[in-house]
């Protein structure tokens, strides 16, 4: 079963450095510590190539806690009693809350359910059944972090490089043409950045 996904929190630290940008946009600084008038700008397409990507993916790219609603937790009608987190690699599950059919929220206990980081997406599934909540929207909450792990030991999610040559792809496009397109024109990502993509895409079975 799916839900409603909703960023709570994105990460700090960035797949792709601001001197690795200024590398590839072939960027002379100058000055202690070293600078580029536009580098304010790089900063922020090295956020947007992120992002895109993310979308583009389905993964998140870097440390980031997601909130996932649901109406209820599936039941013994369900095709499946699992529920999709919709992204990955997740990292862990801080908590599993519902209203129950008291309308009291509770906390389900860890080892009630299976989660599942080798499906991807990632995926939670009960030990035996779902308990029972109070019908109304978003009775279950599922709140995790997920991200890939670059920037921390152990690396146990690294993320593949064609991802970040992908987006470094992108940044140059969107710095070499930082102007606004008229309104006949439709931003596309480059060819060379969806060739690298793809075959990272979730819904491609990856």
């Amino acid at each position: 079963m799916e839900g409603k996904l909703r960023l709570v929190t994105d990460g700090q630290t960035e797949p792709i450095t601001l001197e690795e940008a200024r590398l590839h946009l072939r960027l002379d600084t100058s000055g202690s510590p070293a600078s580029h008038p536009d580098d304010s700008l790089v900063q922020i397409l090295i956020t947007v190539a992120r992002q895109s990507a993310e979308q583009y993916l389905g993964r998140s790219l870097i440390q980031q806690t997601y909130q996932l609603a649901l109406d209820r937790f599936p039941n013994a009608d369900d095709a499946t009693q699992a529920i999709s987190l919709q992204v990955w690699p997740v990292r862990y599950i801080t908590s599993v809350q519902y209203s129950d059919e008291d309308d009291v929220t509770q906390t389900l206990a860890t080892d009630k359910y299976i989660f599942d980081n080798y499906a991807k997406p990632a995926q939670i599934t009960p030990i035996e059944l779902w308990p029972g909540t109070k019908i109304k929207t978003n009775a279950v909450t599922i709140t995790f972090v997920a991200g890939h792990t670059d920037a921390d030991s152990p690396n146990d999610y690294p993320l593949p490089l064609p991802i970040k040559q992908a987006m470094l792809l992108q940044i140059g496009q969107l710095y070499e043409y930082r102007e606004a397109v008229s309104t006949e024109e439709t931003y596309e990502m480059p060819m060379g950045s969806t060739a690298l993509l793809t075959p990272y895409r979730l819904s491609m079975g990856l």
